[in-house]
């Protein structure tokens, strides 16, 4: 077994870090891959970073395990930032939408271009996702009024507040989620929690 390499003084800095394999990495110059590949190490390796940080104020709660490490240490929030900046050019803005996608009542294409039917999403993607189109009504609306639909399509929607609740899509996903029952939604509680799980085992998200 490959012995692990950890500089966990490097909590307290937020300009490089040393990977368990002994490389040490520029945080100006990590990808969005290694950046993820950073953060599974700092939140596999917490203890060992949340005893190496140093702060008169809250360090040795940190190190006690009552605050998180995750929301002190510069390192922990430098890295955070970096993933952030770097998805934001990885998202698909709203309106980049296929909007044939909202006048269609059986899939949903995600910006990863995964397709999956409605009826099989669990209830906390239905929801996620009743929540992203919420959020992105009016983005979405403007994409629509650009497009050139049919007299039909436009009949497709229907007046509703926010706009997207009356898209076909939108009116679907709402009817599924209204449809679920609770064994669904028990089942779906016990996976997240399972996904919790395994995320605090290794710091990776699993599959929904």
């Amino acid at each position: 077994m490959a012995r692990i390499v950890l500089d966990p003084d490097e909590v307290n800095q937020d300009e490089q870090v040393t990977l368990t394999d002994g490389t040490v990495v520029a945080l100006e110059s990590a990808d969005r891959r290694l950046l993820d590949r950073i953060a599974r190490q700092l939140h596999v390796h917490r203890s060992s970073y949340a005893h190496a940080f140093r702060d008169p104020a809250v360090g040795d709660r940190v190190a006690a395990g009552e605050l998180d490490v995750a929301a002190h240490a510069p390192l922990y929030l430098e890295v955070a930032r970096r993933q952030e900046r770097a998805r934001e050019g990885h998202r698909r803005p709203p309106t980049d939408i296929d909007v044939d996608l909202l006048l269609q009542d059986r899939t949903w294409t995600s910006s990863s271009g995964v397709t999956r039917e409605l009826v099989s999403l669990t209830p906390t993607h239905r929801r996620n996702l009743l929540g992203w189109l919420e959020r992105n009504s009016d983005a979405l609306e403007e994409a629509t009024a650009r497009a050139d639909l049919s007299d039909e399509q436009a009949r497709d929607i229907v007046g509703a507040e926010p706009w997207v609740a009356g898209t076909p899509l939108y009116r679907r996903l709402a009817e599924l989620a209204a449809q679920e029952t609770a064994r669904e939604r028990a089942v779906d509680e016990a996976r997240q929690v399972a996904r919790s799980i395994e995320f605090d085992r290794s710091g990776d998200w699993p599959d929904r």
